[in-house]
């Protein structure tokens, strides 16, 4: 998985987070969403499986409740993914999977910042230039 991670702010009108990579790393992120749901698990540390932006760091957590979310710091964020969320997550990836170009927009827990998954709309140059 070849995911790409950073916080960054104005970006889309907004402070972002964005999570970008190919339409197999989202097809792959789909797979681990749904399992972290089925386990009992209280977050899925996102970044640890990403490239994490060198100037733009973010932590990205997934979590099945708010309540179980550790204190959060000035570039960890929450992405909430319940047994009742879930469907509408896994529907929103799903077109960037079979589309290959494309991003969604999610919110994230307790941040007015935003999170943005992207499949085929920045690549490795970007990233290199801007991360």
């Amino acid at each position: 998985m070849t995911l790409q991670l950073g916080f960054f702010e104005d970006f889309k009108f907004k402070d972002s987070v964005l999570l970008e990579g190919s339409a197999g790393d989202i097809e792959q992120l789909a797979a681990y969403l749904d399992a972290f749901v089925s386990s009992q698990e209280s977050v899925l540390a996102i970044h640890t499986f990403a490239s994490v932006a060198p100037n733009h760091p973010a932590q990205l957590f997934v979590s099945r409740s708010a309540r179980s979310s550790p204190p959060r710091g000035a570039s960890q964020f929450y992405w909430w993914c319940s047994p009742e969320e879930l469907p509408t997550i896994l529907g929103k990836l799903q077109p960037l999977v079979t589309s290959g170009s494309g991003h969604q927009y999610f919110n994230l827990m307790g941040s007015s910042a935003q999170l943005i998954v992207s499949v085929g709309e920045y690549g490795p140059s970007w990233w290199q230039a801007h991360g």
